[in-house]
């Protein structure tokens, strides 16, 4: 227990090469998850920019987004920032190395489909609530495909040829090995710390994360999503399979999803 205090007792003790850990990633791709392991490291705390031209919330990132941070302090920002040329620059401007993070688009697609479905405050609640599930995933569909898709295509290059700026995450890495998906991570920001000590990160937020799962259940009606890798399956039908097919298929092999075009719904045996 003493280990894991020090991060609030000894916080002026944290010395780090990068007092910004920024993570720009596709929603519903594990962000948060990966946000708390972040905010586990000794002197990092998760902090939410100021956003006064709504440029953050709109997935596009501002000078003031960053330069409203305290730069004398350690911070994890994780936003869902969309590649351009405008967003780039500002993260050359202030040198900040970025992690990517995105998963299988079926899964998130499924994923945010059920978000909605349990945010009332959402623009797309009340439309998920009157019509059946087929047309509500259906819908979460066709935003996928504009712009998740080139959410990824525009990431893409960057972490091809700069490894040393921007890091790749997959969710499904995260979920298979968060210790080593961590440690991944800590070394791209050049941040050493001992193996049991990113073993026991893990751990606590786990069960951190478990305990505010069960909270969830009060508003989320006795279900919860679980973030299993491959639950596409489990909720979209042959119609939206052969949408995803037609327009990003092959995008999908390419980013070794699928072997090649002949997956359906029905998992091999």
């Amino acid at each position: 227990m003493e280990r894991w205090l020090d991060r609030h007792l000894n916080h002026s003790k944290a010395s780090w090469p990068h007092h910004l850990i920024f993570i720009a990633g596709l929603p519903k791709s594990g962000t948060t998850w990966l946000a708390q392991l972040l905010d586990a490291v000794p002197g990092y705390r998760d902090r939410w920019p100021r956003d006064p031209d709504d440029c953050v919330f709109n997935h596009d990132l501002c000078e003031a987004a960053f330069a409203s941070l305290p730069w004398d302090l350690y911070s994890v920002v994780k936003l869902h920032t969309r590649f351009t040329p405008t967003n780039l620059a500002v993260i050359e401007k202030f040198k900040v190395r970025t992690v990517v993070m995105y998963r299988d688009l079926r899964d998130q697609c499924v994923s945010r489909y059920f978000h909605v479905l349990y945010d009332s405050g959402h623009r797309h609640h009340q439309y998920y609530k009157e019509v059946s599930k087929e047309e509500g995933l259906s819908h979460c569909i066709e935003i996928t495909l504009e712009h998740y898709v080139p959410w990824i295509h525009g990431w893409q290059p960057l972490v091809a040829q700069h490894p040393d700026r921007f890091l790749e995450v997959r969710y499904e890495d995260l979920q298979v090995d968060p210790v080593k998906v961590l440690t991944r991570v800590l070394e791209f920001y050049d941040i050493r710390l001992p193996e049991e000590r990113i073993a026991e990160i893990v751990a606590r937020t786990a069960a951190k994360t478990k305990f505010d799962l069960r909270a969830n259940l009060r508003w989320r009606s006795g279900t919860a999503r679980k973030g299993i890798v491959g639950d596409w399956r489990n909720h979209l039908t042959d119609r939206h399979v052969q949408r995803f097919k037609d327009v990003c298929g092959k995008f999908l092999v390419e980013l070794g999803y699928e072997k090649d075009m002949s997956w359906t719904v029905v998992s091999p045996p």
